[in-house]
């Protein structure tokens, strides 16, 4: 068990990205002593032990155990995770069932009517034949009136008030 703690460390180190004079850095020793660690010919104190699995964020049998035992270990950790991202994968596809492209392709279109409808009521750029903007004097856009603005309202109004006397006055004819 013991005799398996520095390779550990060392791999862990490794893994990490550390270099034994950055992994001492971190829990206050200096690069000699992790490479005795490393190499078996010291062991640290209870104190330098913490801080070594606090720092590889190693647990006991990751620092001692031997390659299977680290593997089993390391099982459950990884079907843990593994059913972790099933349920993440189920609820993306349950999220992509209803985002079917059928459902995108009715909300495309109810933008669309949405920004005729909002056209209608907004002043609208001129172009020319080309379909560029056609510019004032002052180098801005000129802007046509919205459809609703251009409507002849009082005509209209007018025909609405003709088209309800006659369907008020209808049975006199």
């Amino acid at each position: 068990m013991i005799e398996n703690f520095g390779g550990n460390v060392a791999r862990l180190r490794k893994e990490f990205g550390y270099s034994q004079e950055d992994l001492g850095k971190e829990i206050g020793v200096n690069k000699q002593t992790i490479s005795n660690i490393e190499r078996g010919v010291r062991y640290p104190t209870f104190e330098t032990l913490e801080k070594i699995a606090k720092v590889l964020n190693a647990s006991a049998v990751q620092l001692f155990g031997t390659e299977k035992e680290i593997e089993v270990a390391d099982t459950s950790y990884v079907i843990d995770r593994m059913d972790e991202y099933e349920d993440k994968m189920q609820g993306m596809m349950r999220f992509a069932k209803i985002f079917d492209e059928q459902y995108l392709r009715e909300i495309e279109e109810t933008y669309k009517k949405a920004l005729y409808i909002q056209n209608l009521f907004t002043e609208q750029p001129l172009v020319n034949e080309e379909g560029h903007n056609i510019l004032n004097e002052d180098n801005q856009t000129k802007l046509k009136p919205s459809f609703f603005d251009s409507l002849p309202i009082k005509e209209i109004d007018s025909l609405i008030e003709k088209i309800d006397y006659i369907k008020a006055n209808q049975n006199l004819l």
